[in-house]
């Protein structure tokens, strides 16, 4: 762990990749209409589910939508929200097969072997505003009115998007009642600042390891030739 630390604090990249925008925590979140879902009924556009429609979970298979939360933003011309601005998650960047939308404090499922070192658990939630430049993914404002979904479920579940996305369905739960019989969370949800710092290590990492590849054909490196073929 010290030693992705040092590389990070000593990293040129920690620099380069501070965000302008302000760090948000996962919470209620939300997925842009449009989205597909992995369901019952097959891959359906997240909008187009309803309370008691099944969606496939990471952990406990299909499992029955129990509330469907819905909301229209409208955003104001200029400088966009910083929280409320989305976050663009380019095509494979999270092996989700189309690029798709979510808002900045959506939970985002990942695995990284850096978590695994550094906090135990090799699947950690991260808020999606913590990824901005990872594999090309950006906060930025897509259009003036945003139609947002938000699936819960009787507990915490993690749900597939775009093939291969894992969007976190937090459970509200209500923090005066004291319920020995609660659930604890499915999975870490990582405190924002920390949450980009994992991120820089990945991204540091994944850097080290393209520049590392031997050259290809005409002095590419062979990350470079890979995209270029």
């Amino acid at each position: 762990m010290l030693d992705w630390l040092l590389k990070r604090k000593l990293s040129p990249m920690a620099e380069a990749l501070e965000t302008e925008y302000p760090l948000v925590a996962a919470g209620q979140g939300g997925i842009l209409s449009g989205t597909h879902v992995a369901s019952h009924l097959g891959w359906r556009p997240i909008e187009a589910l309803a309370v008691g429609d099944l969606a496939l979970t990471f952990d406990h298979g299909m499992q029955p939508i129990v509330e469907l939360h819905r909301e229209t933003l409208l955003l104001r011309p200029g400088l966009p929200d910083p929280l409320r601005c989305p976050v663009y998650i380019p095509q494979d960047a999270l092996n989700n097969r189309t690029a798709l939308w979510v808002m900045p404090d959506q939970g985002v499922l990942i695995e990284s072997d850096i978590a695994d070192v550094e906090m135990g658990d090799p699947f950690v939630a991260v808020p999606a505003c913590a990824l901005e430049g990872y594999r090309g993914i950006a906060r930025a404002e897509p259009e003036t009115k945003l139609d947002i979904v938000v699936p819960r479920f009787a507990q915490d579940e993690v749900i597939y998007l775009e093939a291969g996305m894992l969007g976190l369905s937090v459970t509200p739960r209500d923090i005066l009642a004291f319920d020995t019989t609660a659930e604890k969370e499915l999975y870490p949800i990582l405190d924002p600042q920390v949450a980009r710092e994992l991120v820089i290590d990945m991204i540091t990492e994944e850097t080290a390891w393209a520049s590392s590849l031997p050259m290809g054909p005409g002095g590419h490196g062979a990350a470079e030739y890979a995209v270029m073929i």
